[in-house]
């Protein structure tokens, strides 16, 4: 086993002068990382920050997000990666929770944490990355300019906390889940070799945050233990990730069914040349028609899977080179064994639909200081997802639904997304989303939100009755709202719980 400062370690003695990071034109080679790393690090323990102590950042997800995270890693202290789009209240209760002793940041996020400055007792050092001169902080580039470049990284367990996750919240307030170094490690292992990743050989697109679990461990920390390049863009233009694409060759490419939609829509072969040997889709379940038009407009293979943060990366996947099946996230990877239980805890039989648990050597220790959360949701018999599924005869695991979002209507369980479905088979929809919302008689009933497709019409009516034709009478939702966007977080899953939230305070 390997931490992930050992991980990197290992590929600067490999592929020292290659391209780690290829961001906005501009190439940062791994030796060029291991340097700034390492000053970053001699800056850290200058500082009195040792093992253990938690050292959070604030940034877009641009390289300064990595030099933080793998000189963090060097010095054996744990990462705390903040959400670019974090508040001044998000800023007070991570630090808080997780008693961070210093946080690095941009000037925008300095203006965040000023606001917050005095209401965090545990907070000793304030770095910031600026051309300014800020009193009362320390200079991110200053630090990195005047330490050494030599660093002997500091020994870690397999059972110490490495970084400390934070969910995206979007069921509630954010929880911060604790990884370890052999959590990640087994977790990149194995997915590397689900998906067949080749040595030096991977240029990865990923456009998704590298502050979050599928950024960071699925890419950022996978690309270091193949010793690849990592193609990576701050936020998401369609036009932009598609040059990138063809300029530089990407070989692996991932992300969220959001991302998949938008780059059939903004594809132009006379322009374009995206040619992936893989594309994995996760975060949520992709519809059918977007994976089939996918795979038949880029000639490539495009494979679901499932994870979670709790689970450092994806525990499941369709097979590179196996069967796939039409709608499943796929066979456990590695290690992973799972089950689906119903609400008295008793394992379902084939086909039936259930609360998903996994057990693996990639599940996290818990949530740092929710030991009362932490026993209900990592028990001996592995992680409880609050995801509804099943699994086939074949031991593929099919999503059903968020076990929250669940929509019961007059007692008959209605998943919406079996019904996002429909609407995404829809020639002119681009998006569509499916809650709940209140009824007297029926108790709860299902509206649906929905993206057209630029310069394309389709009334209320037309698309009610599309649905009458492809589902049951109780799942056809009661209305359809048009929307011009629909509100996801940072990694493009549509957030169903503010949908609910503004039908309610309407």
């Amino acid at each position: 086993m390997q931490t992930v400062a050992e991980m990197f370690a290992s590929a600067i003695n490999l592929v020292h002068d290659k391209p780690f990071i290829i961001y906005e034109g501009t190439e940062i080679t791994y030796r060029e990382m291991d340097r700034q790393t390492n000053s970053l690090g001699n800056a850290f323990l200058e500082l009195g920050i040792t093992k253990g102590d938690r050292v959070a950042y604030l940034f877009p997800s641009n390289p300064t997000i990595a030099i933080c995270d793998l000189a963090i890693q060097k010095i054996g202290a744990v990462s705390v990666p903040f959400n670019a789009m974090a508040m001044s209240k998000d800023i007070k209760y991570i630090i808080n929770n997780t008693e961070v002793r210093c946080l690095i940041t941009d000037e925008k996020g300095y203006e965040m944490y000023k606001q917050v400055s005095d209401e965090l007792p545990s907070l000793k050092y304030i770095i910031v990355k600026s051309e300014a001169v800020i009193p009362g902080t320390l200079s991110f580039n200053e630090l990195i300019s005047k330490s050494s470049e030599v660093l002997t990284l500091v020994k870690c367990s397999p059972d110490d906390i490495c970084t400390v996750l934070y969910t995206s919240g979007t069921t509630g307030v954010a929880k911060g889940t604790m990884q370890t170094h052999k959590s990640v490690y087994v977790g990149i292992t194995q997915m590397s070799i689900s998906h067949g990743l080749q040595f030096k050989s991977e240029n990865m697109l990923v456009v998704l945050p590298i502050y979050n679990n599928f950024g960071r461990t699925v890419f950022m920390l996978s690309t270091i233990y193949n010793c690849g390049t990592l193609l990576l863009l701050e936020r998401w233009k369609t036009e932009n990730v598609l040059q990138v694409a063809t300029k530089y060759g990407a070989t692996y490419f991932g992300g969220t069914p959001t991302m998949f939609i938008y780059l059939l829509e903004g594809f132009d072969p006379k322009r374009h040349r995206f040619t992936p040997s893989l594309c994995f889709a996760a975060g949520a379940k992709c519809p059918v028609d977007v994976l089939n038009k996918f795979e038949q407009t880029f000639n490539t293979r495009v494979v679901e899977g499932y994870g979670a943060t709790e689970l450092c990366g994806f525990v499941t996947t369709n097979p590179p080179l196996g069967v796939s099946k039409i709608g499943s996230v796929g066979l456990p990877i590695g290690d992973v064994k799972m089950k689906v239980v119903d609400n008295e805890g008793k394992e379902c039989p084939t086909g039936g639909i259930g609360e998903i648990i996994v057990s693996s050597d990639m599940m996290a220790k818990g949530y740092w200081g929710d030991s009362e959360t932490s026993s209900k949701a990592f028990t001996e018999a592995g992680w409880v997802s609050g995801d509804l599924g099943y699994v086939d005869q074949d031991g593929y695991l099919f999503l059903v639904d968020r076990k929250k979002d669940l929509i019961i209507r007059g007692g008959a369980n209605v998943f919406p997304q079996e019904i996002e479905e429909v609407f995404y088979s829809h020639p002119k929809v681009m998006m569509a989303a499916v809650v709940g919302i209140p009824d007297r008689v029926k108790g709860e009933v299902p509206k649906a939100f929905v993206v057209l497709k630029e310069g394309r019409d389709v009334s209320e009516q037309e698309l009610l009755q599309f649905c009458r034709e492809k589902l049951s009478a109780y799942k056809v939702p009661v209305g359809v709202e048009f929307r011009s966007e629909l509100p996801t977080n940072k990694v493009g899953k549509v957030l169903r719980r503010e949908l609910r939230e503004q039908v309610l305070s309407n």
